[in-house]
């Protein structure tokens, strides 16, 4: 079971976030679908986290699903480089089509095609395996790049699932990792995923996107050492092993004279939000334009005990997310949207409250640009503690109405049904279909019941998450429309009087700015 209900929050909110995402027939159909599509959308055909191991990785939900997005944005070729490498290697047909399409969002096609390649491509030969590494791109923050493993065991075991994406079975295939020689202390993740090739004979190729957050003064630190390359070291994992084999280090040549500064841009503008109880105003700290992508930081109160989301649950319409445009008419669409302290166990020193927006692409290598406009269309904010309660007794006279903060609701039947309390909420409208408030039961209670839930073989059985079945968490859900109701399920022992939590949760709060502000002179 988990240690805490804190714990089995975070790992509710990512199951949610990963249940969420649609799930396309192929590829390229979800290649020229991805403009349509919202929230850390998959893009390798049956993607596998990736495991950090001792590299002190972190992931944000969103962060860590949206590396994954795949744009079809304009026309493209491969890297000549990297296609006569692989040029007569079975299966390389595939990536190249990969390529091209993945290089749409994550600013490589933008970079590319102003002639900016730091590095070259390197394919390396062991046994039977292929290894390959490419866009291999450091920023001022940011190191990111992509990676290819070709094997015999790979091609033995790969195979295509229902939804039309290609896997392999990973109880009986090694697994492939790459972690950086210069910057070890690195947060970040990606995605990975089998990509089949189109050849006559085709063949599975296992393919990934890798980035990850470093501080300026490791990239500074790496500057000052006069780099001529990039180092990576690839290990290898063998199935149910938890322990890595070091097959050997693969060097990417790394040209200083070429590396490009960041362009970031202080903005302190001040956003305020009218009648909000806990976010009187948020803050545009400053712009940062790489060669790649856009960032816009936001900061909130240090030490806030909420955290905002700008790519809100469920908006596969893309109707609220914010998005970038310049003064020539360009646009740049949301990629990731990175809260910096959604939970604070796993803040750093010195991290900052608040958000790290990356937009595609960038005007980094256009002078012309001179302002850069961000258009929101509202956002979600959620309370990391609970910060109201209420009591209730099952068999009390219902209706009762509660409130909380700015806002009101109506409990209209409740029951105890297999380790779970459950509330019956009025909506106010038919077409709601959040209300904005997760419930529980005071953290010291929880953190008890949790740990006879442990010890007691009966409890945990009742508990076992199973596949396939609804998450219960404690936030109220609709079965559509057609309910005039919400219904929120409470893991809690069955008392005869409860005392019921309250916290805001993913709670939408309007808010349609254009906010203009300068990036050259």
């Amino acid at each position: 079971m988990l240690k805490s209900a804190r714990e089995k929050q975070v790992k509710e909110e990512l199951t949610q976030s990963l249940q969420e995402l649609p799930v396309p027939a192929s590829l390229l159909q979800f290649a020229k679908d991805v403009p349509d599509m919202a929230e850390s959308t998959p893009a390798i055909p049956g993607r596998r986290p990736i495991r950090q191991r001792s590299r002190k990785a972190r992931f944000t939900i969103a962060a860590a699903c949206a590396l994954a997005v795949v744009a079809s944005v304009g026309a493209a070729q491969v890297s000549p480089t990297f296609a006569n490498m692989v040029k007569g290697l079975p299966g390389f047909s595939g990536v190249l089509g990969w390529l091209d399409e993945v290089r749409g969002y994550d600013g490589v096609r933008n970079a590319r095609s102003y002639g900016y390649e730091p590095t070259e491509p390197v394919v390396k030969q062991f046994g039977d395996v292929t290894i390959g590494i490419s866009d291999v791109y450091l920023t001022g923050d940011q190191l990111s790049y992509k990676t290819f493993v070709k094997s015999d065991e790979i091609k033995k075991n790969a195979f295509k699932r229902d939804n039309g994406y290609w896997d392999a079975d990973w109880r009986k295939t090694a697994d492939y990792f790459f972690h950086s020689v210069d910057f070890k202390e690195a947060r970040g993740g990606g995605s990975r995923g089998i990509i089949m090739s189109d050849d006559s004979t085709p063949e599975p190729v296992y393919a990934g996107t890798h980035s990850y957050t470093l501080t300026p003064q490791q990239v500074q630190d790496f500057m000052n050492k006069d780099p001529k390359e990039l180092r990576f070291r690839v290990y290898k994992s063998q199935p149910g092993q938890q322990n890595s084999e070091f097959l050997f280090d693969i060097s990417v040549p790394f040209d200083k004279s070429q590396w490009r500064e960041d362009l970031i841009v202080p903005i302190r503008q001040k956003i305020e939000v009218a009648g909000d109880p806990d976010l009187p105003s948020f803050t545009l700290e400053q712009v940062k334009i790489t060669p790649t992508n856009t960032q816009l930081d936001i900061k909130i109160e240090q030490g806030a005990n909420h955290y905002l989301q700008f790519r809100p649950f469920g908006d596969f319409d893309k109707k609220f997310e914010p998005y970038l445009t310049d003064d020539k008419g360009n646009k740049y669409p949301l990629n990731v949207d990175g809260v910096q302290k959604m939970y604070d166990s796993l803040a750093r020193p010195g991290d900052r409250d608040g958000n790290t927006m990356e937009f595609m692409s960038s005007p980094y290598f256009d002078p012309s640009v001179k302002r850069l406009t961000l258009h929101l269309n509202g956002f979600q904010l959620t309370e990391k503690t609970p910060s109201a309660a209420f009591t209730l007794s099952p068999g009390e006279k219902l209706p009762k109405t509660v409130r909380f903060k700015d806002k009101q609701f109506t409990i209209v039947g409740t029951s105890y049904k297999k380790g779970y309390l459950w509330l019956k909420i009025k909506k106010d409208r038919p077409e709601d279909a959040h209300l904005g408030i997760r419930f529980g039961i005071p953290e010291d209670l929880s953190k008890a019941y949790q740990e006879k839930i442990k010890n007691t073989p009966e409890l945990n059985e009742l508990y076992d998450q199973r596949p396939g079945v609804a998450l219960i968490d404690g936030v109220p859900r609709s079965g559509g429309p057609e309910d005039d109701y919400f219904e929120a399920g409470i893991m809690a022992p069955e008392q005869d009087s409860y005392e019921i939590t309250m916290m805001r949760n993913a709670n939408p709060i309007p808010l349609k700015q254009e906010i203009t502000f300068e990036i050259r002179k």
